[in-house]
């Protein structure tokens, strides 16, 4: 036979542990909504932001890229920023000016020498504003 007050000192501690995780798992991830989304492209990952002249993406870390120029050729190391314009323009701090668009497997920028794809990933701002339908591969 059991005794009733053990019984209930181990119920009463197993529910407010359960309660009280329970209220952190919420918390927590209700936290992580508040972060931008990271999106992938190459194996380096990207925050997003929206302005009025389209979409912004900023590399979380640095990325290295090798630039062919023959015996000028280059390496650089720093963190990129990837603007991504109404009219389907895209420009880059590091690869320069060229164009961007979306389908349903993704989006990409396309650059002089270079290609940027984002598979399987989707530009969502808050801003019901921003329709980039006319960008479209």
């Amino acid at each position: 036979m059991r005794d009733p007050d053990i019984v209930k000192a181990f119920v009463m501690p197993f529910e407010k542990v359960f309660a009280l995780t329970l209220v952190s798992i919420v918390l927590l991830s209700s936290g992580a909504w508040a972060q931008d989304y990271d999106y992938v492209s190459d194996n380096h990952s990207w925050s997003l932001s929206c302005n009025q002249s389209g979409y912004v993406l900023r590399s979380q870390y640095p990325v290295t890229r090798f630039h062919e120029a023959g015996a000028a050729s280059s390496v650089t190391r720093q963190k990129e920023t990837l603007y991504l314009g109404r009219s389907c323009d895209a420009s880059s701090t590091v690869l320069g000016e060229g164009k961007w668009c979306w389908a349903n497997g993704g989006f990409f920028a396309e650059f002089d020498q270079n290609r940027m794809g984002f598979p399987r990933q989707e530009l969502v701002c808050q801003n019901s504003q921003d329709d980039f339908s006319g960008c479209s591969c």
